[in-house]
C-alpha cells in the first residue's frame, strides 16, 4: 500500500511538471502571411506595358505560392483609394506599375509602415522611405543601343524619336541615342516629337507622318498603344520607313517595317523584390539591368537588317551590358 502511494505521489508530480512546463511554454511564432497587388494604369491586353506587369505578378506570385491581384485601367485620381481598398483587404505588397502613381503611393506609404510598396523610378531617390522599393526603369541605356542602329541602319541620314509625353526619362532617351550617333561619329541628324499621349493612335500617326515628311526612315517610338497609329503611318509612306519599339516583340503588328524591342522582363525584378520582402527587407533600391537573361536587352536577332548591321548592334548591346559603353543619363534637359 505504501508503494502504491508513493508511485501515485510521483506520477502525479510528473503530471504536475508536465503540465506547468508545458503552460509556460511561449507560442510559437506566426509567419506573416504575404499577398501582393498591382495597380496599372492601361489594359492588361495592351501586348505592352501593361501586360507584362499583369505576367509579372501571376508569375511571381505563384512562384512564392502567394495571393495576388491586380487591378487595370485605374486613373490618377482613382489610385489613393484602390491602394487603399486592397490594404483593407490584407495586401502587404503593393506595386504601383507606372510612375504616375508615385505621389499617390508615397502618401498612402507613410500612413501604413507595415506594408510594402513598390514604385518606378527614372533616377536613384536621395531620401527613399523604409518601406518603399525603388525600381529604377533603365530607359536610357536600352535606347543607346536603339539609336546605334538606327543610326547605322538609315538610308536618309535622318532618323526620327516619337514620344507620348516630354517627361524627364524621354529626356534621358533622347540623349542616350544622341550620344550613341556621336560614339559612332556618323554624319546622322535626330528628329524628335511627342504626340501628345502615350496610348492614341491618331495622334501617334500624325506625329509619325511629321517624321517621315522631315525624310526620317527611322523611328524609334516610345509610345504605347499609340504604336497601332504608327504602323499605318508606316504602310502609308512613300518609301521604307523602319520603327523600333519597348517592352514586347510586336513584329507581327509591321513585318515589313520592324526591327528590335528594347524588351523588359519584370519578372525579374519583381521576384528579387518580393524574395527580399519575405526575407524581411521592405524597401530599397535596385536597378533594372541591362544584359541578356537580365530585366532589359534588345531583341535578337534584328529584323530586316544585314547580318553585319544585327552583329555590330549586338556587340554594342553587350558592350553596354558589361560596362564597356557607359551610356550617360541626363535626364533633366535635351542636349543640343
Amino acid at each position: 500500500m505504501k508503494k502504491f502511494k508513493v508511485l501515485l505521489v510521483s506520477f502525479l508530480f510528473v503530471v504536475f511538471v508536465l503540465g506547468f512546463s508545458t503552460s509556460c511554454k511561449q507560442p510559437e511564432e506566426t509567419k506573416p502571411v504575404f499577398k501582393l497587388a498591382t495597380v496599372m494604369p492601361g489594359s492588361i491586353q495592351d501586348a505592352d506595358y501593361n501586360t507584362i506587369g499583369y505576367i509579372a505578378t501571376q508569375e511571381i506570385g505563384d512562384e512564392f505560392g502567394i495571393e495576388k491581384a491586380y487591378s487595370e485601367k485605374v486613373a490618377v485620381p482613382d489610385v489613393e483609394r484602390v491602394i487603399k481598398e486592397y490594404i483593407s483587404d490584407g495586401y502587404n505588397i503593393i506595386w504601383v506599375h507606372g510612375n504616375q502613381f508615385n505621389s499617390a503611393a508615397l502618401k498612402v506609404a507613410d500612413e501604413n509602415p507595415d506594408v510594402t510598396f513598390i514604385i518606378e523610378v527614372d533616377s536613384e531617390p536621395t531620401d527613399m522611405k523604409p518601406n518603399v522599393w525603388y525600381f529604377h526603369r533603365n530607359f536610357h541605356r536600352g535606347f543607346y543601343v536603339l539609336g546605334a542602329l538606327a543610326a547605322l541602319k538609315t538610308e536618309t541620314g535622318k532618323i526620327g524619336y516619337l514620344g507620348g509625353l516630354e517627361m524627364p526619362f524621354t529626356h534621358g532617351e533622347i540623349n542616350a541615342v544622341k550620344q550613341a550617333i556621336k560614339d559612332l561619329g556618323l554624319n546622322v541628324a535626330l528628329e524628335y516629337i511627342y504626340a501628345g499621349d502615350m496610348n492614341d493612335p491618331l495622334k501617334a500617326r500624325q506625329a509619325a507622318e511629321s517624321l517621315i515628311s522631315r525624310g526620317v526612315d527611322v523611328i524609334l517610338s516610345s509610345v504605347n498603344l499609340g504604336n497601332y497609329g504608327v504602323y499605318n503611318a508606316l504602310a502609308e509612306a512613300d518609301r521604307p520607313v523602319y520603327i523600333t519599339v519597348k517592352y514586347t516583340d510586336k513584329y507581327a503588328q509591321a513585318p515589313q517595317n520592324y526591327l528590335t524591342a528594347d524588351l523588359f522582363d519584370f519578372k525579374v525584378p519583381l521576384r528579387e523584390v518580393v524574395g527580399r520582402v519575405i526575407k524581411g527587407e521592405k524597401g530599397g533600391f535596385l536597378m533594372l539591368e541591362y544584359g541578356e537573361g537580365k530585366a532589359r536587352y534588345a531583341q535578337f536577332p534584328i529584323r530586316n537588317v544585314s547580318d553585319e548591321i544585327n552583329n555590330r548592334v549586338k556587340q554594342i548591346a553587350d558592350d553596354v551590358a558589361s560596362g564597356k559603353i557607359q551610356v550617360i543619363e541626363k535626364l533633366d534637359v535635351i542636349d543640343p
